[in-house]
């Protein structure tokens, strides 16, 4: 929304004023963003098969002193087509310190755990923006302070996390919307304000590298409650984040040019108790006869034993496989292709994803992307998007 932009927009002009005076690193990029889509699925989305967008993501990191430095991540905008055009987010802003074997991080954090590359269910602190990006790669900030103990071969990380962020839904004339039924005011067990916390340890041994981690707090996709009129019509969906314990458990064993993936999950509600798998294979081939190209090839599994009429939010990935490739031309322009396919083996429905980037002058990039969704009708997870096929083509300036 506006205030969203304005904020950004007062960040960032700090930023590049104490930039100038100490030297500090200030980068980003600006997209046009095109997109054709089929017709909608829902009458109240846009139904223009071409739509633009403006963007920019702005990065800073400031030194203050020897021991204390400032990063800041911005996102915004402007998509005429959208529910809310305008929309802008920090997505980090932390004050960070460092001793020997200390780090100390404090303000509104962006953190990432996982191995595998479809999805991590281990993932779990910072809500996702779903309007960006529907599959949940793209994530919002969380408020919160990390505490970092440093080891020969690992570290030990603890989260205090005092408020709970929604996620961001489509809705309105967005597409990939996953109901025709607006939302209402979302709802937090026990309130947003209740505190969220986590512990990780991570460790290197030879060619293994794995963590556990435990989380307590509030889930960060909802679950989904009708609204009832007084004849008995569902008139809106409240979305609802309950409390959750989940333990975590990731895998990375490197074997020469082979990676072997693990991630799983044990989590626990007020109502439901499950376990979710993700394991993969990972394998590269650095030159291809010979030319420079390198080819990677991989391929996932996943298993998630959550039922989905209960507390805990559908997933898409309940039993369904990943296939990918991607190849890297290693030259001046840094092209690379990339092809994904997720098959879900319950409702043998699929998801395409093709994506290519190339640099084509200095600082200018193209990004292209297609997804293509085949067979959803009886997917209850991808459904709403069976009319939601789009190519995407992206030129970056990147500054």
């Amino acid at each position: 929304m506006r205030e969203n932009c304005v904020s950004v927009l007062l960040v960032f002009s700090v930023m590049v004023l104490q930039s100038a005076a100490n030297g500090a690193t200030f980068k980003g990029e600006v997209e046009g963003r095109y997109y054709y889509t089929e017709a909608p699925l829902f009458s109240e989305q846009s139904d223009y098969r071409s739509q633009y967008a403006l963007a920019t993501t702005l990065d800073y990191n400031g030194e203050i002193n020897r021991n204390i430095d400032i990063n800041v991540s911005a996102f915004g905008r402007y998509h005429p087509e959208a529910d809310n055009p305008y929309q802008g987010d920090v997505r980090e802003l932390t004050l960070n310190y460092y001793a020997s074997q200390l780090e100390v991080s404090a303000g509104v954090l962006m953190e990432r755990w996982g191995v595998l590359e479809a999805f991590s269910p281990v993932d779990v602190l910072n809500p996702r923006d779903r309007v960006e990006d529907f599959q949940g790669d793209i994530k919002r900030g969380i408020p919160g302070g990390r505490l970092s103990w440093l080891l020969d071969e690992g570290r030990i990380d603890a989260w205090l996390l005092p408020y709970s962020r929604e996620e961001r839904l489509a809705e309105g004339k967005d597409r990939f919307r996953t109901s025709a039924l607006a939302f209402s005011g979302a709802e937090f067990e026990k309130g947003k304000n209740t505190v969220s916390s986590a512990i990780r340890i991570s460790q290197m041994l030879e060619s293994i590298e794995f963590a556990v981690s435990y989380y307590n707090g509030h889930t960060r996709s909802p679950y989904f409650t009708p609204n009832l009129n007084g004849v008995s019509n569902v008139i809106t969906l409240q979305p609802n984040y309950a409390q959750i314990e989940q333990a975590g458990l990731e895998l990375l064993w490197v074997k020469g040019q082979l990676l072997v993936k693990l991630e799983s999950i044990y989590r626990s509600t007020n109502d439901e108790n499950f376990t979710g798998l993700g394991i993969g294979l990972e394998r590269e081939f650095p030159r291809i006869g010979l030319a420079k190209n390198g080819l990677t090839l991989y391929g996932e599994y996943y298993y998630d034993g959550r039922d989905s009429e209960r507390s805990s939010p559908l997933t898409p990935f309940q039993n369904d496989v990943f296939f990918g490739v991607r190849l890297a031309l290693n030259n001046l322009s840094g092209t690379v292709y990339e092809l994904r396919l997720t098959r879900d083996l319950d409702n043998n429905s699929s998801f395409w994803d093709f994506r290519a980037k190339t640099r084509i002058k200095q600082q200018w990039f193209i990004e292209a992307s297609l997804y293509e969704f085949s067979n959803v009708d009886h997917d209850p997870a991808l459904k709403s998007f069976a009319s939601d096929s789009r190519l995407a083509v992206n030129v970056i300036l990147g500054f």
